[in-house]
């Protein structure tokens, strides 16, 4: 039988005691590091929300300091047989443990993100050469970091006789375990109760997975499956953060246009659909107006299509407006311009129309593209009798998706062919509105998704092809010639280019939008689009080539067509411009 010498255990036993000191002192550090979320994060405005965010710093940072000593010191305790190498190796662990989260902690400040390996190679990339010397100061107080856990490391190596007899650390072990137990139940509670200033909190620190008890508390009575999810469906993601939109009060000139303006929404229309022989009426009218054959969706789903194309912000947004029932500065102003407002919508009740966007004025949802069609040509000759002299906006939303999702699956060729016979029903329907029009409407005919032939795809939330997210934009503007223009473009670009154009907002544009001037033709527009969903978000080059990131920092490349593509060296300084520009418009 294998004798261990008592020696050795003596040793172990001292080094494994030093190490819950060593650990304790690294939580400590931990703490007062992590406090600089607080100044980063916005402060929470209600008592449970600060007494949960003092709960979750003391128990999150104590638990992943210890769960880190449980999974690497602990074992070296038995390996490493000299105290001086443990001890010194212990030393520089936590030395890089430490400055890697005063980096996550700028990381965080900046983008609003936490460190990744692909945020990592952004920031000491050498073609970002200010950006790498501006992070190259966070690895300064390295050293000082080093000698402070250094001295620490040897006075509490002399100390330990007399720190094994201490009592108080017993009372701070039993607190920091509470804090870590409290804040997980805490947060259980308000994910249960749709409490936003915990749940928002969610994302806040790094390694950070708090715990729901939705399927307990469901199996026990005491939360109904079917009206949280429709409450969540109505109120956005419960981790959604607080909006900083927009960032100033817009200011407006005093050449502002009254035009009148229609906007029609043809929901499931594909980019290649705007031809004489599938639609004729309205490729006859493309004729006439600005069209802007390289144009993408600003989301793969329709609410995320919504936020591009209201309020020019990215489809990351959506939840964030939907929870604060905030409204779009676009319709805002026409608002306050006493606009009249002839809203029709088919099949779809996003909850952003009722909720946010057009709270304060009535949304007429229809089963039917006709009906939508016959209600609004009614208002319209109501509104042209008693009200013919104040501007009005109209919007029609036609249904292409949901007619195509009833079709049964059959071969490729026949969905093909039923999909060309929708769009001559809606062609139908737009040649019953489009002669009506006089020339003080600003006329824009767009598409929230297009349609792609492989159903399977249609119904992946995770699917951003070409069929799925590029669609048609036509805009036809007063006092504008026609033109078909190429240069790639995005859902988000429409609303900064009414604001400038019809309503003289005086701005700049990062005040209140994402998206660019579609008539800048000065240059400076970026060559490149963002699309994104809770997952993904989506970079597609002027070439149609697109860069998928995650918020872990997993990347994908894939061809104009869709296909996956290896990349050796990917495009990291456009990756940090889409990281500055994602999140702007969260409040800090």
């Amino acid at each position: 039988m294998l004798k261990i010498p008592r020696q050795y255990w003596e040793a172990t036993s001292q080094k494994i005691s030093w190490g819950h000191w060593f650990a304790f002192f690294n939580i400590i550090c931990a703490i007062v590091i992590g406090s600089r979320y607080a100044f980063i994060a916005d402060w929470p405005a209600t008592l449970i929300g600060k007494i949960y965010f003092f709960l979750n710093i003391l128990g999150h940072f104590s638990f992943i300091v210890f769960a880190l000593y449980l999974l690497i010191l602990f074992p070296l305790s038995f390996l490493i047989k000299n105290p001086y190498t443990f001890r010194a190796v212990s030393v520089v662990l936590s030395t890089l443990g430490l400055t890697l989260l005063l980096l996550d902690s700028e990381v965080f400040n900046r983008f609003h993100l936490h460190l990744s390996v692909l945020i990592l190679n952004i920031l000491i990339n050498p073609d970002n050469g200010d950006l790498a010397r501006n992070w190259e100061r966070f690895f300064v107080p390295m050293p000082l970091i080093f000698l402070i856990v250094t001295l620490f490391s040897r006075w509490s190596w002399d100390k330990l006789r007399s720190l094994e007899r201490q009592k108080w650390i017993h009372k701070a072990v039993y607190l920091l375990m509470f804090c870590f137990i409290a804040s997980h139940l805490l947060y259980a509670w308000a994910d249960a109760y749709f409490y936003r200033p915990v749940t928002v909190q969610k994302s806040n620190l790094p390694l950070s997975y708090p715990m729901t008890a939705r399927t307990f508390l469901e199996k026990n009575q005491l939360l109904n499956r079917d009206s949280y999810q429709a409450q969540l469906l109505n109120s956005g993601r419960l981790d959604a953060p607080y909006l900083d939109y927009p960032k100033q009060p817009l200011h407006y000139g005093a050449d502002q246009q009254n035009a009148n303006i229609l906007l029609i929404n043809i929901s499931g229309l594909r980019y290649d659909a705007v031809n004489g022989n599938d639609m004729p009426s309205l490729s006859s009218f493309s004729e006439k107006t600005l069209d802007f054959q390289n144009n993408y969706s600003s989301g793969n789903s329709q609410n995320g299509a919504l936020t591009g194309l209201f309020y020019g912000l990215n489809a990351n947004y959506f939840d964030s407006l939907l929870s604060q029932r905030q409204g779009s500065v676009w319709i805002e102003r026409m608002q306050q311009l006493h606009y009249r407002f002839g809203l029709f919508v088919t099949a779809t009740k996003s909850p952003l129309y009722s909720r946010s966007l057009f709270k304060q004025q009535t949304t007429v949802f229809n089963n039917s593209n006709q009906q939508t069609t016959q209600q609004w040509l009614d208002w319209y000759r109501q509104h042209t009798v008693h009200s013919g002299q104040q501007p009005w906006f109209g919007y029609l939303q036609y249904d292409l998706l949901g007619v195509m999702s009833n079709y049964p699956a059959q071969d490729p060729e026949a969905q093909q062919q039923f999909y060309r016979r929708q769009l001559l029903e809606i062609d139908r329907q737009l040649s019953r509105i489009l002669p009506h029009l006089t020339d003080n409407t600003v006329v824009i005919i767009t598409a929230d998704q297009g349609y792609s032939y492989r159903i399977d795809n249609n119904r992946n939330p995770n699917y951003f092809g070409r069929d799925r997210i590029q669609v048609p934009m036509l805009i036809a503007l007063p006092n504008h010639a026609p033109e078909q223009i190429d240069h790639i473009s995005s859902q988000m670009d429409l609303l900064p280019t009414l604001m400038q154009h019809l309503f003289a907002a005086e701005n700049p544009l990062q005040d209140y939008t994402q998206g660019d001037d579609l008539l800048n033709s000065d240059g400076d527009r970026d060559n490149w689009i963002f699309v994104s969903n809770p997952r993904w978000n989506v970079i597609i080059t002027a070439n149609g080539e697109q860069y998928h990131i995650d918020s872990q920092g997993e990347y994908q490349k894939y061809s104009s067509e869709y296909q996956p593509l290896t990349s050796e060296k990917p495009p990291l300084a456009l990756f940090l411009q889409v990281f500055n520009r994602e999140r702007n418009f969260l409040l800090r």
